[in-house]
């Protein structure tokens, strides 16, 4: 099985995607936060320094409206060797950027999607699509089918479909749970576009759905929030075997020590993810968010028995 971090704003900067990569490793591909075009047009080092560390194997969401836009990004990013893989999102239903058009807002204006996806493809190396299976309330398959079959137009083969319709008129919590998750319709877009490569998102957070998708012939999960929650919680599922913690996490922390941009209250934030129902986790996470520097937060981890 194969896991996909879900891009999140506030949560998937460079600190928590690393910790991710280091202890699943082959296991996981990361996804930066959303990035608007504008940002890597006009301020083009700062952003993808900020957000990508010089081994950065993460692929960058991006978000635009304005397909000569999109382009003068991509004609960046082209060049960055960092980056291999570009995210365009068209799922994202929060407020702040349907002023714009970004997101899933955008999805209602198909011809300008195209006009998008069109400059999309003047990416060299891999691209992918987040979406969400419908636009309002009700179930919509005419919405998801026409939009996988314009990305097959494209050759954009990996699409990530959040298993549950997105509201405009919703806030970002509220898109979480009142549109209903549809797994059923994400089996059918399997079964029509069987050439594609096809990766539910929406709640996959306990091994009885892990089970179900499975059973459905399904292998690979994009995952937001419960790893946020916990993000050892596969592991705890048995699902993967991770060894020696410690000296995965030494061998991250060590990873920051040159950073230019280091902040190390959202390099804690990261590691506090590691904690979710840990003995003696209350008196850690005091002791690491009294440590000013990574030197003690790694002394912190080799001096407790956190793991047996």
């Amino acid at each position: 099985m194969n896991y996909h971090l879900a891009p999140m704003m506030g949560y998937t900067d460079c600190y928590f995607r690393l910790l991710a990569e280091k202890l699943y490793k082959s296991h996981i591909t990361t996804f930066s936060e959303m990035i608007v075009d504008k940002a890597i047009i006009h301020n083009e080092i700062k952003t993808i320094n900020k957000h990508f560390l010089v081994n950065n194997i993460s692929a960058i969401q991006i978000a635009g409206s304005e397909p000569m836009e999109i382009k003068l990004a991509i004609q960046k990013l082209n060049n960055i060797d960092r980056i291999n893989h570009i995210n365009l999102n068209l799922g994202c239903p929060s407020s702040r950027v349907q002023e714009n058009k970004l997101g899933l807002a955008l999805t209602q204006y198909p011809t300008l999607v195209k006009e998008c996806l069109h400059a999309l493809k003047t990416y060299n190396k891999k691209i992918s699509i987040k979406c969400r299976l419908g636009l309002g309330l009700e179930e919509d398959q005419k919405y998801i089918f026409e939009y996988l079959s314009m990305f097959q137009e494209f050759e954009i083969k990996t699409v990530y479909i959040h298993c549950r319709n997105g509201v405009l008129n919703l806030d970002t919590k509220k898109n979480r749970t009142i549109p209903k998750i549809n797994y059923e319709l994400f089996f059918k877009c399997k079964d029509v576009f069987p050439n594609m490569e096809l990766i539910p998102n929406g709640e996959i957070n306990d091994l009885e759905t892990i089970k179900h998708l499975s059973d459905n012939n399904i292998n690979q999960f994009m995952i937001g929030r419960q790893f946020t929650n916990d993000l050892l919680f596969i592991e705890k599922l048995g699902l993967v075997t991770i060894d020696n913690k410690v000296r995965i996490i030494s061998d991250y922390l060590d990873s920051f020590e040159d950073y230019e941009y280091l902040n190390l209250n959202l390099l804690k934030k990261a590691i506090f993810t590691l904690l979710s129902k840990v003995n003696g986790a209350k008196k850690i996470k005091k002791d690491v968010s009294e440590a000013d520097s990574i030197i003690k937060v790694k002394k912190i981890f080799e001096s407790n028995q956190i793991w047996n």
